[in-house]
């Protein structure tokens, strides 16, 4: 089996090739003022079977940062949803509190409702809604690949490790990459 540079593919899993479709489906999007593109990600989702000793550290590294970029994408989309849930709320006061220039009533909620989606700020606010979700979304899909990528990564390690006799496997910490002896029940 090869993988999609035409090296050896130690395991070829659909999910993670799905994943991976689906990362280089996006078109680019912003977190925290950052821009990304799939013709960056996608290469960086790809599992070089050569190399993976540096595979597993830069996977590790990858999960940590698009955690961060995750987190911080849902946080600024918990923000934008909330600024337009106020802006809905005040408008929606004000338009009920305002009597009808002819008839001197109050609108009714129905009117109000309509009279809300007709503003040009509500268009506004929508979109900005609908894009800081997408750009959440596409960021925790970016962060699952990176973590499943790692779980490859690993697996791949352990199978190789097996076909060698279990003579070594590569432990990935927090500063540094080793390849060890595996202990008793490993």
């Amino acid at each position: 089996m090869n993988n999609r540079n035409g090296e050896r593919a130690i395991i070829q899993v659909p999910a993670f090739e799905d994943l991976i479709d689906r990362v280089g489906s996006f078109d680019s999007f912003t977190v925290a003022g950052k821009l990304y593109s799939a013709e960056h990600l996608v290469p960086q989702l790809t599992i070089n079977s050569a190399d993976l000793v540096s595979e597993a550290a830069s996977a590790a590294a990858f999960v940590l940062y698009w955690g961060l970029e995750a987190a911080r994408s849902r946080r600024f989309h918990a923000q934008v949803e909330a600024a337009y849930r106020t802006w809905r709320d005040r408008t929606w006061l004000e338009i009920k509190a305002t009597p009808g220039e002819s008839t001197g009533k109050f609108p009714t909620d129905a009117q109000t409702e309509k009279t809300m989606h007709t503003s040009p700020h509500y268009g506004e606010w929508r979109g900005r809604l609908d894009d800081a979700q997408a750009n959440a979304e596409m960021a925790e899909a970016v962060f699952e690949a990176f973590k499943l990528k790692g779980d490859l990564v690993k697996a791949a390690e352990r199978i190789m490790a097996h076909e060698a006799g279990g003579a070594y496997y590569v432990e990935v910490t927090p500063r540094q990459t080793v390849a060890r002896q595996p202990q008793q029940g490993e």
